[in-house]
């Protein structure tokens, strides 16, 4: 966690809270004492009001807030939507949609909290989507860094899993599944892979330089039929 949310999740836990300890803080963000008593330091020095008694604990100020985030109600249902599915795939994804959905409900107004907490929206977890959310994970990681990767697939329907090597371009969710849309070096051509069909996936550490035909703008224009 960047030291930056780590700062944040100590105020939202202080709101929450009537008294909150160092070790309570310690043991919910996973860092030592010491590193929170820093932090609640800092945090005092930039002007957030929080009293402190040796050996009892941290209460934040009833009038310090932070501004609100300007949601209307269909914005927060897309938002929602949109997390759920992410908490869905597991993984790093899903610990990351989870706090994310947390710091919505701490700064937005009660009647926004109250529309989230009524929502029925529910994305049921399996071990299949744990290991997808992995998969994008560090799929979306190699393209950032242009990183191959070598992968196993098994072709739909195929019992026999192929080892390629593929410059990796996009992640795409059509229809119903997470696709990979990559450079393949063995079909010297644009290919998509089901994610969910890669048995397994090892970034390589040396990166690729794509040439001009091989981008993924160059793979939309093909499949949008705007061949130039």
């Amino acid at each position: 966690m960047r030291r930056a949310d780590r700062l944040f999740e100590i105020i939202q836990h202080l709101r929450s809270r009537q008294l909150t300890t160092a070790l309570w803080l310690s043991e919910k963000l996973e860092v030592s004492e010491r590193t929170i008593y820093r932090d609640i330091q800092d945090l005092i020095s930039s002007g957030v009001p929080i009293d402190s008694a040796a050996g009892i604990g941290y209460i934040l100020r009833k009038e310090y807030d932070l501004p609100p985030l300007m949601f209307d109600a269909d914005e927060i249902t897309s938002l929602v939507i949109g997390i759920k599915m992410a908490m869905a795939l597991g993984g790093n994804v899903a610990k990351s949609a989870e706090h994310a959905l947390s710091k919505i409900n701490h700064v937005i107004p009660k009647t926004l909290k109250q529309r989230i907490e009524g929502m029925q929206i529910h994305t049921p977890f399996s071990y299949e989507c744990g290991l997808l959310g992995e998969h994008i994970t560090a799929i979306n990681l190699a393209i950032q860094n242009s990183y191959p990767i070598e992968m196993d697939y098994q072709k739909l329907n195929q019992t026999e899993i192929e080892r390629r090597i593929v410059y990796p371009l996009g992640i795409f969710f059509w229809s119903t599944k997470w696709t990979l849309v990559a450079w393949c070096t063995l079909r010297e051509d644009f290919r998509h892979f089901r994610i969910d069909k890669i048995q397994s996936l090892t970034m390589l550490e040396e990166q690729f330089i794509l040439e001009g035909h091989q981008n993924l703008q160059t793979f939309l224009r093909l499949v949008t039929g705007q061949v130039q």
